[in-house]
């Protein structure tokens, strides 16, 4: 049995994730991720819906949650450049330096060198003077 509800079909969701994603451009986190999450529901495992709910964690400053949500994108697709990106940068907030590094590596390693780079300089960064 499907979780889709009756009625529902692709351009819908689509409608729905575009009014998602300019919710989230115009500063309304709260509502994007309302809806991005009931998008997840109905479409578990999409990684467009996934990566978009780590990003608005941090947007709202709970990095703890895009980690998680972040993970759970890479588990299975381990090669998603931004899920990287996203997890990195949450890894870096928490003052989690190992772990966004290896983020940073894997970026590397797929050849994601601008995503890369722009992280390990954020890492730096956040660690201030010696």
């Amino acid at each position: 049995m499907s979780s889709v509800p009756a009625g529902w079909n692709d351009d819908k969701a689509f409608a729905a994730s575009e009014r998602a994603y300019f919710l989230h451009t115009e500063g309304r986190y709260e509502e994007s991720l309302t809806l991005f999450k009931g998008l997840l529901s109905l479409y578990p495992g999409n990684a467009y819906y996934m990566d978009a709910i780590a990003a608005i964690y941090l947007a709202l400053e709970r990095p703890e949650a895009a980690v998680r949500m972040a993970t759970d994108l890479l588990r299975s697709n381990p090669s998603h450049i931004q899920g990287l990106v996203r997890r990195s940068e949450a890894y870096i907030s928490l003052g989690m330096s190992r772990e966004a590094e290896a983020d940073i590596q894997q970026l590397r390693r797929l050849g994601a060198r601008d995503q890369a780079g722009r992280m390990a300089l954020r890492l730096v960064t956040s660690r201030g003077p010696d």
